[in-house]
């Protein structure tokens, strides 16, 4: 009989599964084929992850055809010649179906992101069975309810290396994420070193362009299109290193041993302002597939008419770039100009540890969500939630905080046919393997939207239990860890150690 208790472990859950036969056993001489092209990849993918999980290194093979529409297989010997009961995969860019049976595996997608989303259901559903694997018979046909679902790794508060961030890469394709924003600068740092502007020339840690370059690279591999979060406004003391003419306002946070300013912003409607800013668009844009730019635009300290002006240059701005952009702003920017509403995402954002997500919040009634998230907006909307954080070391919100605030932002975006992403962030510090059961959860609810009661700790045990099958996760390279960080300052423990850029210490 099937092993139910394994389908019902799958994250995200799909929509159509429907159990069969007595499943499959493999030896370690079981191997991958592929009919070519982007079926190369997704196979080298589903290696990659049966290597890291089960200590197998299969052969792959490219074959003509595979039965019934298959683009990639999993069996111990040739492909049968007789026909599987593979259905038809769903019309949705990342749909996908699979069947597994006594002969084989079988995945069946329209694109290249389907079949890596076959390819990491069927990478759950495999188990160790001596010194081969198992998996129980299965008919599957899977598709998402929100196109971007993602995650957020704010480098602009605090390092996170290349190295450490294709780890948390590899987890979250692996759970079908497809989103990674990016933060590439703040009050504390500047995290990329431009080749146009000297941005980043003062932090050693900050990411090169060329590794910006892997990292796209990486990430689109593995499914996920990057997104960089451009401080186009607000939260830009960084970009006061070096231009100092450009940015005023903020206020002194005081740590104990060093001050930041933190939340001071660009000169609004500043001809150097956008020339510093069309450098660093045009750098993202020449290297990203997906041409979508977060502008940022959130928490400015500056009357709203300022603020409208300025969005209203930055928008035509992006009209002079070299590519079509899809912009992004937080929902606390000023309203989109009419000609843009159509175009420009507005991401709503409320975290667990504050007022819940409903309409009657007045956090969110002054972002706008209750109209945007009414059914009748035709605005493009995102929802950022999950847990929140403090400018204090390691205060991260609660997890089933988090749990909850995830799943009221997919359940109101549920029926808006406007809302197409879920994005759980993450703020302030580097601790990223702290926010994967909040990634994890946005993932699962932002695939397919849970209906009736769902338990808080039965879905962190549920997500916990995933993660605990990943060595990325359990045990990872220790040149894959980066030293603990928060606000742009080190830790020692669980307190503050030394500032980045000042180099001061506390003791």
């Amino acid at each position: 009989m099937p092993d139910l208790h394994a389908l019902s472990h799958i994250l995200p859950r799909p929509r159509e599964v429907q159990p069969q036969g007595t499943g499959l056993v493999l030896s370690p001489r079981a191997s991958i084929l592929h009919t070519g092209g982007e079926a190369a990849n997704a196979a080298v993918i589903l290696r990659e992850m049966i290597a890291r999980e089960f200590a197998l290194g299969l052969p792959l093979a490219e074959c003509e055809a595979l039965p019934d529409g298959a683009r990639v297989a999993l069996t111990d010997g040739e492909a049968p010649a007789g026909p599987v009961p593979l259905a038809s995969p769903p019309d949705d860019p990342e749909g996908y179906s699979l069947c597994v049976d006594a002969s084989g595996a079988y995945l069946a997608a329209r694109t290249h992101q389907g079949l890596l989303w076959a390819a990491a259901t069927l990478r759950q559903l495999l188990a160790p069975e001596g010194a081969g694997m198992r998996a129980p018979g299965v008919l599957i046909r899977d598709w998402p309810r929100y196109r971007w679902r993602g995650f957020m790794i704010d480098s602009g508060r605090s390092p996170n290396s290349l190295p450490k961030i294709k780890r948390i890469i590899r987890i979250c394709s692996a759970f079908k994420l497809n989103t990674l924003v990016f933060r590439e600068g703040d009050d504390e740092l500047n995290a990329v070193r431009y080749r146009s502007n000297p941005l980043g020339s003062e932090n050693r840690h900050a990411l090169t362009m060329e590794q910006v370059l892997e990292m796209i690279g990486y990430a689109r591999e593995r499914g996920i299109s990057v997104v960089p979060e451009i401080e186009s406004l607000g939260h830009s003391t960084a970009k006061g290193l070096h231009y100092p003419h450009l940015v005023s306002g903020g206020f002194e946070h005081d740590y104990g041993f060093v001050s930041h300013i933190r939340k001071s912003h660009l000169n609004p409607g500043d001809s150097e302002s956008y020339a510093l800013l069309r450098s660093i668009y045009e750098e993202w844009l020449a290297l990203i597939p997906e041409p979508m730019l977060h502008l940022g635009l959130d928490e400015v300290r500056l009357p709203a008419e300022e603020q409208a002006e300025h969005m209203e240059g930055l928008l035509a701005l992006l009209d002079c770039l070299p590519r079509p952009v899809t912009p992004i702003v937080w929902s606390d920017a000023p309203a989109t100009p009419p000609a843009w509403r159509s175009r420009t995402v507005r991401c709503l954002w409320n975290y667990g540890d504050g007022a819940p997500n409903t309409p009657d919040n007045p956090h969110l009634v002054k972002q706008g969500a209750p109209g945007l998230l009414s059914g009748e907006s035709d605005e493009p909307v995102w929802m950022a939630g999950g847990s929140g954080s403090l400018h204090t070391p390691n205060s991260k919100s609660g997890y089933g905080q988090a749990v909850e605030n995830l799943l009221s932002w997919a359940r109101w975006g549920e029926n808006s046919p406007n809302a197409s992403g879920l994005l759980a962030v993450q703020w302030s510090g580097n601790a990223t393997d702290d926010w994967l059961p909040d990634f994890l959860t946005a993932a699962d609810f932002g695939w397919n939207v849970p209906a009736g009661v769902v338990s808080a700790p039965d879905q962190l045990a549920r997500v916990r239990a995933c993660l605990s099958r990943l060595g990325d996760a359990v045990s990872p390279h220790p040149s894959e860890v980066d030293p603990p960080c928060w606000d742009g300052i080190w830790l020692d423990g669980a307190d503050w150690g030394a500032d980045i850029l000042s180099g001061r210490t506390k003791s």
